[in-house]
C-alpha cells in the first residue's frame, strides 16, 4: 500500500519557528516530528511512501534521504505551494499511481495501531475519525458518517481503494486550486458513493501540530502516541 503524505505547507501558524525550517523538522521531546512520523509508518507496515514537498523542501528531502535509505519512497516538488491551496498538493500526491493509496496530512502524529488498522481494512474506503473529537483544532472538518449514527472529527487519514482514488483524482483535476479547499467535500461525496468504514481512535491519543500550543502538547505526547 502506498502512503501519500502532504508536506508542502509553510506552517505559518508555527512561525517564527518555521520561517527557515520545515514544520516536520521541528524538535519534540526526543526526536523531530518527521522521525516520529517515519517510525509510525514503519511500525504500521507501510511500504511505498510519496511525499509532496514545498516550503523547506531542501532540508526535509535531506532528512528523508538520510532516514529512508533502505525504503521505497518518492518525492514530489510543489513549487506552487504559496499560491495554490491543498487541493493541488492532494492531486499531485494521489494521481501518481493507479492503485490504492492512504491519504495522510503531514502535520499529524497518530498511533501506529490506527494507521495499521486503516491500512489493512478491506473496504474501498477507510476513514480515521475521533468520536470524542480529541485533538480537534479550529481548522478541523467535522464529518457525519451515513452509517451507525456515528459523528466525529475527521483526522485527515483515509485509505482509498483504486476506484475511490480515481474518483477523487478526477474531481480534484477540475478544481481552481484557489480559495476554499474542495478536497474534503470531494471525499465526503466519495464516502457516500463507495463502501466506507469509519475507524474510531477509541481513546488512542493523536494530535494535529498546527500551532505553537499544539507543538508544546506534541512534545509531551509524542512517545505515547507513536507507541499506542
Amino acid at each position: 500500500m502506498r502512503l501519500a503524505c502532504l508536506m508542502a505547507g509553510t506552517g505559518r501558524r508555527l512561525m517564527p519557528l518555521t520561517t527557515l525550517h520545515h514544520k516536520a523538522c521541528l524538535q519534540l521531546d526526543k526526536r523531530r516530528i518527521i522521525d516520529y512520523q517515519l517510525s509510525t509508518f514503519e511500525r504500521a507496515g507501510i511500504g511505498h511512501k510519496t511525499f509532496v514537498l514545498g516550503h523547506g523542501a531542501v532540508e526535509l528531502s535531506r532528512v528523508l534521504f538520510e532516514s529512508l535509505q533502505n525504503s521505497h519512497f518518492s518525492l514530489l516538488n510543489n513549487p506552487l505551494y504559496h499560491s495554490f491551496n491543498l487541493d493541488w498538493s492532494a492531486w499531485l500526491a494521489l494521481h501518481q499511481d493507479d492503485g490504492p493509496v492512504i491519504y495522510y496530512e503531514g502535520d499529524l502524529l497518530i498511533p501506529s495501531s490506527l494507521l495499521k488498522e486503516v491500512n489493512n481494512h478491506p473496504d474501498e474506503i477507510c476513514v480515521a475519525m475521533d468520536s470524542a473529537c480529541q485533538g480537534i483544532g479550529a481548522n478541523a472538518w467535522q464529518l457525519t458518517p451515513q452509517q451507525n449514527g456515528i459523528c466525529g472529527g475527521f483526522i485527515a487519514l483515509v485509505k482509498l481503494g483504486a476506484a475511490a482514488r480515481q474518483f477523487v483524482v478526477e474531481q480534484l483535476a477540475i478544481q481552481p486550486y484557489e480559495g476554499e479547499i474542495q478536497l474534503y467535500k470531494i471525499l465526503q461525496r466519495a464516502f457516500m458513493l463507495f463502501s466506507t468504514t469509519y475507524i474510531d481512535t477509541a481513546g488512542r491519543p493523536w494530535i494535529r501540530i498546527d500551532n505553537l500550543e499544539e507543538l508544546r502538547r506534541a512534545s509531551l505526547l509524542a512517545e505515547e502516541i507513536v507507541n499506542s
